[in-house]
């Protein structure tokens, strides 16, 4: 029969244990939340290939978004120039690009979640509801089809918010100063848009996740 001190002993040994296991998840649970890759794409709303590359982010997200720090920056190969004292923007597409490029910033902004506004804008882009996509109809239509309510979006898009918003892009883009539109980097270092995604995503994670490891991957990753 255990003595009160050696049943008292045993029961901080339990605990003990108990905690060391309980800070040993905790610290796998942090080093997986660290674990991301950073990706900065830069385009712009009307560019047709700044469209395809969405399509392929959207699938690359969908596999190993957990694993990837996103950031969307829509302004690509436009202008700030200064007219007067006030600044004017100049997009390569002409003044749609312009606004499009201001609902997808607007997206960025009310949504929060920027995978949810990565496939809205998607979505967008793709849109034929009013004419070359990223429009008012089209943020109307995918915002049902997403369950998203568009209202906010469209009105911040046609006020102040938007310019403010496209404005802020555009001093971020200048930063880099991309030669073309889409432009990305994967932890500050430039992607070769020839390239695959996924797989550049995976080389750089310290903990690869199993969707990492397919036979192809495997043979770059290890």
């Amino acid at each position: 029969m255990l003595s009160y001190s050696m049943l008292l002993l045993f029961l901080v040994a339990v605990a003990a244990v108990g905690s060391a296991e309980s800070g040993s998840k905790d610290l796998d649970m942090e080093m997986k939340k660290v674990d991301k890759a950073d990706v900065k794409l830069y385009y712009e709303s009307l560019c047709p290939y700044c469209v395809k590359f969405h399509k392929r982010l959207d699938t690359v997200l969908k596999e190993i978004g957990s694993y990837i720090n996103l950031k969307l920056y829509p302004y690509g190969n436009a202008e700030r120039k200064d007219d007067n004292g006030k600044t004017v923007i100049i997009c390569e597409h002409g003044e749609k690009e312009c606004y499009g490029n201001k609902l997808h910033a607007c997206a960025i902004d009310k949504l929060k979640d920027i995978k949810e506004a990565a496939y809205y804008i998607t979505c967008m882009m793709n849109g034929t509801w009013g004419g070359d996509g990223s429009t008012d109809k089209d943020a109307t239509k995918c915002g049902e089809q997403m369950k998203i309510d568009s209202k906010p979006i469209k009105e911040c898009a046609k006020c102040k918010k938007g310019e403010e918003l496209l404005e802020y892009y555009g001093k971020e883009t200048e930063k880099v100063g991309i030669d073309g539109a889409p432009f990305v980097l994967i932890n500050e270092e430039y992607f070769d848009l020839e390239d695959d995604l996924k797989k550049e995503i995976c080389k750089v994670l310290k903990n690869p996740p199993t969707q990492c490891k397919t036979k192809e991957l495997l043979d770059t990753l290890y």
